[in-house]
């Protein structure tokens, strides 16, 4: 019946140690998603503060860019010459590169710059057709040769190098303005509208400076040559460029102006996505990584090796960082959509896929960010070291090698100097005799050096090996004495490489002398146990057979009968008591028990044996104080035996402990072991050895006046030791104190 019951209480334990696995997994996936669903409801706020941020593109380095690349190209136009590609004219060369050395050096320099000059060609027709044909108009005016072109629909006109602008109004045109480029190639800005002069300038020059660092080469060899590659700057020039109302093209300039204010939605919108990030981040480094273990989920996450974790939450940064804000406003203004079609034609997407779709990304994200944390904490939790032998690629393929290497050393250097050494010898002079071949195989006369070298090394390294076996042997022969019982040999001379072997023979005197002792004390408790055994089991039976012959009495009266069977009965049980205890404590130190390990609280356990035996503790006026943890504490043990070793405690208690006063019963829990603790005060003064209390038919009355078996104590030790548990007994003063040590892995 009560096996029964503890069974259904551990099976209704471990259903619910499973389920607090689901409930933290069910915690943590929660926080994902509240996470990705906060980053997708921050898209209004995002938006309404992107475009309240003033961006004009004509102030930006974009536009600059187009501003310079389209000067080259005008430039260029002012200048050219006949049959005269780009590179002729806008690139100095200085070029000097010798044929009569290597022609396959040669042949690599040419084709260097070869490859140089078709890139800038390649580049430059770029550069020609964007200002031709983008909405960039232009009037240009090269001062060295008067010669003007112009794209406006306007006819502008120079007087005295100056260019009249009042043909160009705001209506018609949303930005323009006159740069000049001097003889040096030095620019000024001159009337401008719709941007920033100042901001213009700075932007214009410093992408001029780029091209030309682009473009700047130089290749230099004293043998073979060299060549020198310097693009020239644009002087005297000055051109007039306009951007009109009306768009008539999807250039860079239509695509920059629409996107003006993508840096707005990636500045803000990486910001919103780097503080949920944070939140997340914090939340991971609270959350505890002891609940975290027990989860499916972790322990998947958490054996993706380190290195790709590093891939992981770069790419998330990546998605956290300047995409966040392309994605939000591509999201907004329909433009996702678009790139799913362009993928797919004829696909039609909802508007509820693409925000399915923002909140996938996110919560992969943010998956990414939490686990990261808590696995960096794991790092920490089960030690570095062990973290990057078992959990990094670099750590396992080291360890792999680290195991091979071993693993051949071990094979080849295996020395057993019981046994003739000639094939570990053999073996060695071969694996010697291979790297000398290796190293003068290049010399055909260091082949009978090597020969001759292998026969010496083979007496050498014999004469040690019989060396070592000489010292062997006497190293023998000292343990051997030892083992015949001689344990105060001493070996004076020396063991060679034996040589720490002599402490370790200490050891073992030591060690021999100690088993002495124990099995001297080990018959001297036989003897104990005999004697005691014997007046355990004479005293109940004697009573019995002295009742049994007063019962045969025919003139006996009804009362005394009743009272004679009575007392005859709990003798009877008396003995029964003993004889199970002897059984119980046979079979313990036999070691012929069959545990039944499962996954048990020993809070509740407590809580039941406490309970069952509420009586007997009221009985010898003992009130229980505990302090026992408010969750359960699974630990695997046989539930059966468990329930013994607390049951024998408490009756302990009830038999030992001073009447009108309290007992404690205290159970904590670490990450690896739960301690029990059991605390009463002695009704006498405690003179037992506290080593040998808990030895078999050890009492602390050493009256034997109270009823027992003797065994309580002795009994609960092997239960706890027989499940890999520690057991001990300590006094302070009149404080009887037993303290229990479990540990949660087996």
């Amino acid at each position: 019946m009560n096996d029964s019951r503890h069974n259904n209480i551990n099976e209704g334990k471990e259903v619910q140690f499973k389920s607090k696995g689901i409930v933290t997994t069910l915690v943590m996936i929660a926080i994902i998603i509240v996470a990705a669903l906060g980053m997708c409801n921050s898209y209004g706020f995002v938006n309404e503060a992107a475009k309240s941020r003033n961006v004009n593109y004509f102030d930006e380095y974009g536009f600059a860019s187009v501003i310079a690349d389209s000067s080259y190209a005008l430039y260029y136009d002012s200048i050219k010459e006949d049959n005269k590609n780009a590179s002729d004219i806008l690139l100095n060369i200085d070029k000097n590169i010798n044929e009569g050395y290597d022609e396959d050096y040669y042949s690599y320099i040419q084709d260097d710059f070869n490859s140089n000059i078709n890139t800038f060609n390649s580049e430059f027709r770029g550069w020609k057709n964007g200002v031709n044909l983008g909405n960039l108009k232009y009037y240009y005016y090269n001062t060295s040769n008067s010669k003007t072109n112009t794209t406006l629909d306007e006819s502008l006109k120079v007087e005295n190098d100056n260019i009249d602008l009042s043909q160009l109004t705001t209506e018609k045109y949303r930005f323009y303005t006159v740069i000049n480029f001097d003889s040096d190639g030095n620019i000024n800005i001159g009337e401008t509208i719709g941007a920033n002069p100042e901001y213009l300038k700075s932007n214009i020059e410093s992408q001029l400076m780029e091209i030309r660092s682009e473009y700047n080469t130089s290749y230099n060899d004293y043998e073979n040559g060299y060549y020198n590659i310097t693009m020239n700057p644009i002087k005297n020039m000055t051109v007039v460029y306009a951007v009109p109302e009306i768009l008539n093209s999807y250039d860079n300039i239509s695509w920059g102006m629409q996107n003006a204010d993508m840096r707005g939605y990636e500045g803000i919108g990486a910001g919103v996505a780097f503080i949920i990030a944070g939140i997340i981040a914090l939340v991971a480094l609270i959350f505890p990584v002891k609940k975290a273990k027990n989860t499916l989920i972790f322990n998947g996450v958490s054996k993706i090796p380190f290195e790709i974790w590093i891939i992981i939450i770069g790419l998330t940064i990546a998605a956290l960082g300047p995409l966040s804000g392309q994605l939000i406003k591509a999201t907004l203004d329909g433009d996702l959509q678009l790139v799913f079609t362009e993928m797919i034609p004829n696909l039609i997407i909802p508007e509820r896929l693409i925000w399915i779709f923002n909140f996938i990304i996110w919560l992969a994200s943010y998956a990414a960010v939490f686990f990261f944390v808590l696995v960096f904490k794991y790092i920490f939790n089960i030690g570095i070291i062990e973290y990057i032998k078992t959990r990094t690629i670099f750590g396992i393929v080291l360890m792999f090698f680290i195991r091979i290497i071993k693993r051949t050393l071990n094979e080849v250097t295996k020395v057993d100097l019981r046994e003739k050494n000639n094939k570990l010898i053999i073996k060695l002079l071969i694996i010697n005799a291979v790297i000398l071949l290796l190293i003068t195989s290049i010399w055909f006369f260091g082949i009978p050096v090597v020969i001759l070298y292998s026969i010496v090394l083979f007496f050498v390294i014999r004469r040690y090996v019989d060396k070592i076996s000489e010292k062997y042997s006497k190293l023998r022969e000292a343990t051997s004495k030892i083992a015949k019982g001689n344990l105060d040999i001493k070996v004076e001379e020396d063991l060679g490489l034996f040589e720490p072997f002599k402490e370790d023979l200490q050891e073992i005197q030591k060690g021999f002398k100690r088993a002495v002792d124990e099995e001297v004390k080990s018959q001297r408790m036989k003897t104990d146990l005999i004697s005691n055994v014997s007046h355990d089991l004479k005293t109940p039976l004697t009573a019995i057979i002295t009742y049994a012959d007063l019962l045969k009495d025919e003139n006996l009266s009804e009362e005394k009968r009743k009272q004679y069977i009575e007392t005859l009965d709990r003798k009877a049980q008396r003995l029964q008591v003993l004889i199970e205890d002897l059984f119980e404590m046979s079979k313990a130190t036999s070691g012929n028990i069959n545990l039944n390990i499962e996954n048990i609280d020993v809070v509740s356990l407590m809580k039941q044996t406490l309970l069952e035996l509420e009586d007997k503790l009221e009985e010898a006026n003992l009130a229980v104080r505990k302090n026992l943890p408010e969750g359960k504490v699974i630990v695997p043990l046989d539930s059966q035996r468990t329930f013994r070793v607390f049951e024998n405690l408490v009756i302990n208690m009830t038999k030992y402990a001073m009447p009108n006063t309290r007992v404690y019963v205290d159970i904590s829990e670490s990450e690896e072991e739960v301690k029990i603790t059991m605390k009463n005060m002695a009704a006498e003064e405690i003179t037992f050895n506290v080593d040998t209390i808990a030895e078999r038919f050890v009492r602390g009355d050493e009256s034997r006046n109270t009823e027992g078996s003797g065994l309580g104590l002795a009994i609960a030790k092997s239960f706890v030791e027989l499940q890999g548990g520690k057991f001990n007994i300590s006094v302070d003063g009149d404080l009887f104190k037993v303290t229990i040590v479990f540990y949660k892995i087996k």
